[in-house]
């Protein structure tokens, strides 16, 4: 509407002619007097004035006409905004009304989750119950693989103690084999030796009777170049016949060494095979026996007075073998071996403590918590050689107090290497 207005006040201005600084008189320059030129030049600035006045306000109101076709146009845009802002708040109802919906399924569903914890926790009490059971069993089942064990441990020292002594028989046999053997090397030169000696002084002897025999008669010398020729071929064939006693004489004895040396052989091989034998029953034996064994206690409260005997661990992190006594605070050892044990101590405030590991009453490492400071933290820890029943635990020395949280600060820790 506005526009409009604007637009008729437009076109009355030029069709009037009329000047706002003329008083409204007609602008028609033949009715004026002739002497006032310089009036007229005046009258003429004016004019041009007023042109320039009026070109000024026609092009304000352009620019007023714009403002108002933008401000059109931005009041559509934000009528259009406001017309999705409605949709988007209708579809926001909507879900505000679907998650109402569901809000309510959700706690329909929280009371039916609620009913079936409670039949989830009586369940719970059920498996814990059949845990108690099982407990039991592996309990029987344990003791049933442990005698079975020493049954067999029994049986494997009989046989081992069987196989001791076969081998036993076997290093004695063995020797004596080494022993003929040792012999029958050292006998073979004495007797080759021996041959030969009694062979040189029977040719001496007989050489010596032929000299003789070789002075008396010159018959006689020619009977003795006779015999001197079959003596050496009869010493020809000896030798021969002795050399060839004495190669198969030594080639049996290099056969029975050889024969000695494979028996020696397959006995040092048994022998090994039964060593190896042994420590792999060892090995099961030592494997069988040995039990897992540690466990990590604390307390989970504070004390700012305490100073009795034994620091008792109430709180159970872990407890395999089942060697801790969480109601004494006392560890004890359910097989033999070397145990580590290591406490942790931290003192109530500015108070003192010193603690110690002891041993069977025997009192081995010491913690020490000084009042130099508050809350000090006192630790030590002690590698043990403990026999099954031997028993370990935290002892006050002097001083009093301890701190701790729900998560255990001071704790006693141990286990089995």
């Amino acid at each position: 509407m506005m526009s409009y207005i604007i637009l008729g006040f437009l076109c009355v201005i030029p069709s009037s002619c009329l000047s706002i600084l003329t008083d409204g008189e007609t602008q028609n320059g033949t009715l004026r007097d002739e002497s006032g030129d310089s009036k007229t030049d005046v009258f003429r600035q004016l004019l041009n004035q007023e042109t320039l006045i009026r070109m000024s306000l026609v092009k304000n109101v352009h620019s007023l006409m714009k403002d108002m076709v933008e401000m059109k146009e931005s009041m559509s845009t934000s009528n259009k905004r406001l017309h999705d802002a409605e949709k988007e708040i209708s579809s926001l109802k909507n879900e505000v009304q679907l998650l109402k919906t569901e809000n309510q399924k959700l706690k329909e569903e929280a009371v039916k989750f609620q009913e079936e914890f409670k039949t989830t926790d009586s369940r719970f009490d059920e498996i814990k119950g059949n845990f108690t059971m099982v407990s039991y069993s592996r309990d029987q089942y344990e003791r049933h693989v442990n005698k079975k064990l020493e049954d067999f441990e029994k049986n494997t020292s009989t046989i081992l103690n069987d196989i001791k002594i076969e081998v036993r028989y076997l290093s004695v046999t063995l020797l004596d084999l080494n022993k003929h053997t040792m012999e029958l090397n050292m006998s073979i030169p004495d007797l080759i030796e021996s041959r030969i000696t009694d062979f040189t002084a029977y040719l001496n002897r007989s050489v010596g009777d032929i000299n003789q025999k070789l002075l008396t008669s010159k018959e006689y010398q020619e009977q003795l170049v006779y015999n001197l020729s079959a003596l050496g071929n009869d010493q020809s064939s000896l030798m021969k016949i002795i050399s060839d006693k004495m190669n198969n004489t030594i080639t049996s004895i290099k056969a029975d060494v050889e024969q000695s040396q494979k028996s020696q052989l397959k006995l040092s091989a048994a022998v090994s095979s039964l060593e190896v034998f042994r420590m792999n029953i060892s090995l099961l034996n030592n494997c069988a026996s040995k039990r897992s064994v540690s466990f990590t206690v604390g307390v989970t409260s504070s004390s700012s007075t305490w100073s009795g005997d034994i620091l008792v661990f109430p709180h159970v992190v872990t407890n395999n073998g089942n060697g801790y006594n969480p109601s004494t605070g006392k560890f004890t050892a359910p097989t033999d071996g070397t145990y580590v044990f290591f406490v942790t101590v931290n003192s109530y405030s500015a108070n003192t403590v010193y603690l110690d590991i002891v041993l069977n009453g025997s009192k081995k490492v010491r913690t020490m918590s000084h009042n130099t400071a508050n809350y000090m933290t006192g630790t030590n820890m002690a590698v043990l050689q403990l026999y099954t029943g031997n028993s370990v635990w935290v002892s006050r020395y002097s001083g009093k107090s301890y701190y701790s949280r729900s998560v255990p600060i001071t704790t006693f820790s141990g286990f089995l290497l």
